[in-house]
């Protein structure tokens, strides 16, 4: 008698943490993550400074920068162009005094002095499911005497393996002739712009005005998660794919020298996409998914009557 109750308890307990595995599987939402080969882009930047004599002096590098009010500080990790000019650094300077107060070395105080141009490609980190019409680019210049260049028509971003020229978006875009060479974008020193980008493809113009309609999207977050396997959450394996690449075509030079000073860089920026699912944090709620979860369904599940080289 006792090891009939003893069953029916066992039994009734299964079902209720099954019941409430489905249910949480049910509430489960698919979460998606873009990430950006920091390590490839620095290593491939690097390369071409250090090729050219007369960037010897300008180092690439990914850094942390704090954004925010003081109180609710957040980081953002950007690319750093850093340029070392071999001056001394200043020390009756106002803000040499304000970090040697709060106890900063004199190397880390020379290297915090020194000019940077910051660039970020966006969108990076969790993101919501949704089509991503633009990229956007971020240059932030916090150099005295240094202007950026970004020359659009040696860009391009890839998709798929295939190559694509880059259009900037502009007031002036709907009426504007797509074959023609765009406009250098600028930044002057002390300057912050957003530049805003798609593909040259996804452009087509109205018939009945002949002017340029909204572009399709660049990736459609929604279709790629729908497209892609379904993602397990009590597997160890990740779900991650391409998404694109750009290589940004940026020039670089002091604004006393000629244009034919200018330093050329290609920095590529890939990213990929990883798509996957908030695991149970209750660990017997984790092994019932894992086992007899809807999803298992696709693996193969005795519960439901599946084998393996059934599931489609």
């Amino acid at each position: 008698m006792n090891a009939l109750l003893l069953t029916v308890y066992f039994l009734v307990v299964f079902y209720v943490l099954y019941q409430m595995a489905l249910s949480l599987e049910d509430q489960q939402e698919e979460k998606v993550f873009i990430h950006l080969d920091e390590a490839f882009a620095e290593e491939q930047t690097q390369m071409q400074l250090s090729s050219q004599l007369s960037a010897s002096h300008i180092n690439a590098k990914l850094e942390q920068v704090n954004f925010g009010s003081p109180d609710k500080p957040s980081n953002r990790s950007m690319f750093a162009l850093t340029f070392d000019s071999g001056k001394p650094v200043p020390t009756g300077s106002p803000d040499v005094a304000k970090l040697r107060s709060l106890g900063m070395s004199n190397e880390d105080i020379k290297e915090m002095l020194k000019s940077r141009i910051f660039v970020r490609v966006s969108p990076v980190g969790k993101q919501p499911v949704i089509e991503i019409r633009f990229v956007s680019i971020d240059i932030t210049n916090k150099t005295a005497d240094t202007q950026m260049y970004l020359d659009w028509d040696r860009s391009s971003l890839a998709m798929y393996g295939q190559g694509n020229r880059i259009i900037r978006s502009t007031s002036s875009l709907a009426s504007r002739d797509l074959s023609q060479p765009q406009v250098f974008g600028v930044v002057n020193p002390g300057q912050s712009i957003r530049f805003e980008v798609n593909i040259e493809r996804n452009y087509t113009r109205d018939p009945a005005t002949g002017l340029l309609k909204q572009p399709m999207p660049i990736a459609n977050l929604k279709a790629i998660v729908e497209k892609s396997q379904l993602t397990d959450p009590t597997k160890s394996e990740k779900n991650i794919q391409d998404l694109y690449g750009l290589d940004l075509m940026v020039r670089l030079k002091k604004t006393s020298e000629p244009d034919s000073k200018m330093i050329n860089l290609l920095m590529p920026f890939a990213f990929t996409l990883e798509i996957k699912v908030d695991e149970p944090a209750f660990p017997p709620l984790r092994w019932l998914l894992r086992n007899f979860g809807r999803r298992s369904r696709s693996q193969g599940s005795w519960l439901w009557g599946t084998k393996k080289a059934q599931a489609k």
